[in-house]
């Protein structure tokens, strides 16, 4: 963080930096949490910013913690090369699969909004986990709810599409919405945006059909006043109409 800032501004800065807002780390002493936050490296995230992209070169270096704000996953999934999104909110975590030998190699991680993520290297992050039955007991009962909402269909925050269901169309307007993230115009309106729609032709193999459907797709909802051209990308600026589209009729 910057130097230089006064006593106020200092103090301001300490209240921001603590973990008592960390689900895994809820059952941690005051006294606890301080010493820990001591141990992390604090930085400010700004919203849309690619906080961390593996796939560039970049390191996850420990367990990060997101203080305040929200962060979007993104990860390829399946032979396709589709794309899934995690959010993960304010009080959450990420990158602690490494520690049980996961490794993460294609994550990318974007701010949906300004806050603040704590970074606690991954070696004092098994220490706690060896040493404070709570956390594990916490992150055990994390995924176990995680698992719980896969079985029934209904994790939260993921958005993508499956190979096969609905016609071309609606498996393209999915793989939009996949690809899109939260973003804000310049006149302060909530949109998404796709910074780089792929080809037409890479858009058909993802989800099986062909590249005539794909252009006739994209024609339509811009036609339709959905969504815009902004090249190279695209700005969905109905995300409802967009999601009915992906609905079987």
């Amino acid at each position: 963080m910057a130097g230089g800032a006064r006593s106020g501004r200092n103090r301001a800065r300490d209240n921001a930096h603590t973990l008592a807002g960390i689900a895994v780390l809820a059952a941690l002493p005051p006294r606890e949490l301080a010493l820990l936050a001591a141990e992390c490296d604090w930085r400010k995230i700004s919203s849309n910013e690619i906080v961390l992209n593996l796939a560039q070169g970049d390191t996850m270096e420990g367990v990060i913690f997101v203080v305040s704000g929200g962060v979007r996953l993104a990860r390829n999934v399946g032979i396709a090369g589709r794309i899934a999104y995690v959010d993960v909110d304010a009080g959450g975590q990420f990158g602690e699969m490494a520690v049980f030998g996961v490794a993460e190699t294609d994550l990318t991680v974007v701010a949906r909004e300004d806050g603040i993520i704590a970074i606690m290297p991954e070696n004092r992050f098994v220490e706690l986990l060896s040493r404070e039955e709570s956390v594990s007991r916490a992150l055990l009962c994390q995924y176990a709810r995680l698992l719980r909402a896969g079985e029934a269909g209904t994790l939260p925050h993921v958005a993508s599409t499956r190979d096969g269901e609905g016609t071309g169309a609606q498996r393209v307007y999915g793989e939009l919405l996949a690809l899109a993230e939260p973003h804000r115009t310049a006149d302060g309106e909530d949109c998404l945006l796709i910074a780089r729609l792929p080809r037409h032709r890479e858009l058909a193999a993802r989800v099986d059909t062909t590249e005539e459907v794909v252009a006739r797709a994209i024609a339509e909802i811009v036609r339709a006043g959905i969504a815009t051209r902004a090249y190279p990308g695209l700005v969905v600026s109905d995300e409802a109409a967009l999601r009915g589209l992906c609905e079987p009729r």
